[in-house]
């Protein structure tokens, strides 16, 4: 009896943002990843995921070697090259639910730029500080302007709430953000917020106390 042929062996795949829209969007149809790519800045995605055509094509490829979406067929329109269609598999869209779900339940340890220069705020001068501050408010607020006017916009085209609802999470955090930062500069400005950063009197207590990882 001939030997049965091994399953493909998944491979440690970190599934990205733009790995997860991917597969949501083949989950509503087949689509090619030039389709893929123009509607997920239809629908504003690349406000959330880095998208340019070459992580585009290899995160496509990497789901492909993992049987998480398959070809379903080849479209030749005119002189263009060939492309390719893809459908999600039953596999894939468990990938997508199970990683969808852990997502929404368990916090990730992020590591945003802003939180690295609030760390080493205190290398500047408070009156720098403060007016960095105070530009980074007035950008915020343009960033909030102009994601409340492509919510706007895409409601008026038909999506309801739940399809745009981390366009309102995005728009509450930043707001939420730029209300925080305007009153750590006026704390500076009015030197309630003192400027000296201490030190800890009992690191190696400490660390005890809460183990290696602040996290």
């Amino acid at each position: 009896m001939p030997a049965r042929p091994e399953p493909p062996v998944e491979e440690t795949v970190e599934i990205s943002p733009l790995a997860l829209s991917i597969l949501e969007l083949l989950d509503q149809r087949p689509m090619h990843p030039y389709e893929l790519a123009s509607t997920m800045r239809d629908h504003h995605q690349d406000e959330f995921i880095r998208l340019n055509f070459g992580s585009l094509y290899h995160t496509v490829d990497v789901l492909e070697r993992n049987g998480w979406i398959v070809p379903a067929e080849r479209e030749k329109a005119g002189r263009r090259p060939e492309r390719t269609i893809y459908q999600l598999t039953p596999s894939g869209r468990e990938v997508l639910v199970r990683v969808v779900s852990d997502i929404l339940a368990r916090p990730r340890r992020e590591y945003p730029h802003f939180a690295a220069g609030l760390m080493f705020m205190h290398h500047l001068d408070a009156v720098r500080a403060t007016e960095h501050l105070q530009t980074r408010a007035l950008a915020l607020a343009a960033t909030t302007a102009k994601l409340s006017r492509i919510l706007n916009e895409l409601q008026t085209h038909g999506l309801k709430r739940l399809a745009l609802i981390e366009l309102e999470h995005k728009i509450a955090t930043i707001e939420a953000e730029r209300l925080w930062v305007l009153k750590i500069a006026k704390e500076i400005a009015e030197g309630r917020l003192e400027w000296s950063t201490g030190s800890v009197h009992d690191i190696e207590g400490l660390r005890r106390k809460h183990g290696a990882s602040p996290h």
